[in-house]
């Protein structure tokens, strides 16, 4: 009972002024301060009296978001966030244009028939590759190359990736999208150490793009983002998803979502709500996803804007097709791999 006043109390004091908002951006976004900006822009425009705040909070690291209005999350945390109680269900009804957002994304951080927060950018582990080579083009799945050795530029031994490509190879396997059992990956993760050219195994992923890009390999495993650092191969390369094992494919995306903490109440809650449908508008999104003239190939949750990103760069509508697919389903993080990942982003 007391720890339930605490709360109580807590929330009744951010409740009463709304005159600032705080809000936190997700820390892996290529351009966060143009995201910022435009945030900032449109904001000045609707609600002038409220000043917004910008603080930093890593979905990651950083634990409880505490003072913090409104955060950007990765869903592969979304079973921590709610059952931790640090955000709080949304009305469906609140989410403008919410027909606009494809439904895999709205329903993958549904839980119980709440809603925890709006959809806005996709991600996932896409396979990158030079149209010239055959064996890539044609390949389903990575272990089409069990005879092959350091065909491709992976960063294997990251203990950020790493965890995720378990999760990739235990849904292909078990069929299933967010998978609890466990199972025995270390033949798919072997051979991604052997796909992996030797040198760049250690490499960022940007250092994997850019050796790619410097002629190293036939193909990467990257995000769509990761385009934005090839210049000499770009215009002759794919993006496609693979399986990794030799099983069909489960699609799944990476989802970051903007939702509203547990310490928002009354008019901030309202605030909050409107500060979400900004940070997922279409247009804001539009423009963030071509700076200055170059693309920045995200992935949106979004559908409107891949039209007019298509007439800049012809990848988008790939990238689309990507975003589209009606079988992709959002990661939320199996509790077996949430605890190897919670080890190994602790580790020293």
């Amino acid at each position: 009972m007391a720890v339930l006043s605490v709360f109580l109390c807590s929330s009744c004091v951010r409740k009463e002024k709304a005159d600032t908002l705080t809000y936190a951006l997700f820390s892996y976004l290529p351009d966060p301060e143009y995201y910022q900006e435009l945030i900032e822009r449109r904001w000045k425009e609707i609600e002038p009296g409220i000043q917004l705040v910008r603080r930093d909070w890593d979905c990651y690291y950083d634990g409880k978001p505490e003072g913090i209005d409104v955060v950007m999350f990765d869903a592969v945390l979304l079973n921590e966030m709610t059952e931790s109680g640090w955000i709080q269900p949304i009305d469906r009804n609140a989410v403008q244009s919410s027909e606009d957002i494809y439904p895999f994304a709205l329903d993958g951080v549904t839980i119980d028939g709440k809603l925890y927060g709006i959809p806005v950018f996709l991600c996932g582990n896409f396979l990158i590759y030079d149209r010239s080579c055959k064996e890539l083009a044609e390949a389903e799945h990575l272990t089409d190359f069990s005879k092959e050795e350091e065909i491709l530029v992976i960063n294997c031994e990251d203990s950020f990736n790493r965890p995720g490509y378990v999760m990739e190879t235990l849904a292909d396997m078990l069929g299933v999208a967010n998978p609890s059992a466990a199972g025995n990956t270390d033949g798919i993760i072997s051979l991604i150490d052997q796909l992996a050219i030797e040198a760049h195994k250690n490499d960022t992923d940007e250092q994997v793009a850019a050796a790619y890009d410097s002629g190293l390999g036939k193909g990467y495993v990257g995000c769509s983002e990761s385009l934005r650092f090839l210049n000499s191969r770009l215009k002759d390369s794919d993006i496609k998803t693979i399986s990794f094992s030799d099983r069909t494919n489960v699609l799944r995306m990476y989802t970051d979502v903007a939702a509203v903490t547990a310490g928002a109440d009354g008019v901030r809650y309202e605030k909050a709500l409107e500060l979400m449908n900004v940070m997922a508008d279409a247009e804001i999104l539009s423009a963030l996803a071509v700076h200055d003239g170059k693309p920045a190939y995200l992935l949106l949750a979004r559908k409107s804007p891949y039209a007019d990103l298509a007439k800049q760069d012809p990848i988008y509508v790939r990238l689309e097709q990507l975003a589209a697919n009606p079988d992709n389903h959002v990661i939320i993080g199996a509790e077996s791999i949430e605890s190897k990942w919670s080890e190994d982003r602790n580790r020293p």
